[in-house]
């Protein structure tokens, strides 16, 4: 199950995304402009976003809508559009899909699963796997190499948002907030523990979290090529 954002006006597709998104058992929630669309993507945190040009969406809105940090790190995008609105607004920029108008649910169940597989990695919706490691986003369960591994709800929390954000490095800063909240007052220390305490529980036989010197942490690339082989743990920075 994900979190699945429209920003539509159009009865016609907002109904035909429903169907889709139900077939598959994501959540939707339907905003009708663009403005309650990026409130909705900072306040909600949905896994990806469908974004009906048919809203008035320039080239210049889309092109904004596509920098903001928010939408570029973390949520794919998937557009409803028509060939004259592809041309105007949608050429040249980097999604993740399109889909022409009028929707067919089953045609974008499909286009859907492909954008949020492309994200977050996850099977069916539910399992994130990263090599060995399993992380189940329903039953809150984490499994390597098909041994249950008992993590507490932050650790499990943390290593979630690594397996989803593979290869960028956080700050212990970044980590707080994303993890934590806003409104959390310990110390950057709290990440180092937490950390520690994944990594010797998870990383039996290969390595799945990387310290980046004068940065923090990042979690290995799968690509090929990459350190997989877990060695003495770095030290702290």
């Amino acid at each position: 199950m994900q979190r699945v954002l429209l920003v539509s006006d159009a009865p016609q597709h907002i109904a035909s995304v429903a169907a889709a998104t139900r077939a598959d058992s994501h959540t939707l929630r339907a905003e009708r402009t663009l403005e309650a669309g990026l409130l909705a993507v900072r306040d909600w945190q949905p896994a990806a976003m469908i974004l009906d040009l048919g809203i008035g969406l320039t080239a210049a809105g889309l092109a904004a809508v596509l920098r903001d940090s928010e939408v570029a790190e973390r949520i794919g995008v998937l557009l409803i559009t028509t060939v004259d609105q592809l041309t105007q607004a949608g050429a040249g920029v980097a999604i993740d899909d399109f889909i022409m108008a009028p929707v067919e649910p089953e045609e974008l169940r499909v286009r859907l699963a492909r954008t949020l597989w492309a994200r977050t990695g996850t099977e069916d919706g539910n399992l994130l796997r990263r090599r060995g490691l399993l992380i189940d986003l329903e039953r809150y369960t984490v499994s390597v190499d098909g041994e249950s591994v008992d993590l507490t709800y932050k650790e499990y929390e943390l290593l979630r948002f690594f397996a989803t954000n593979v290869g960028k490095p956080f700050t212990r800063e970044a980590l707080l907030n994303r993890v934590w909240g806003y409104d959390y007052y310990g110390g950057a220390r709290t990440v180092d523990v937490h950390i520690r305490r994944i990594r010797a529980k998870i990383e039996r036989r290969e390595a799945f979290i990387d310290t980046v010197r004068n940065v923090g942490y990042r979690f290995i690339d799968d690509s090929p090529g990459t350190a997989r082989f877990a060695s003495a743990e770095q030290p702290e920075q």
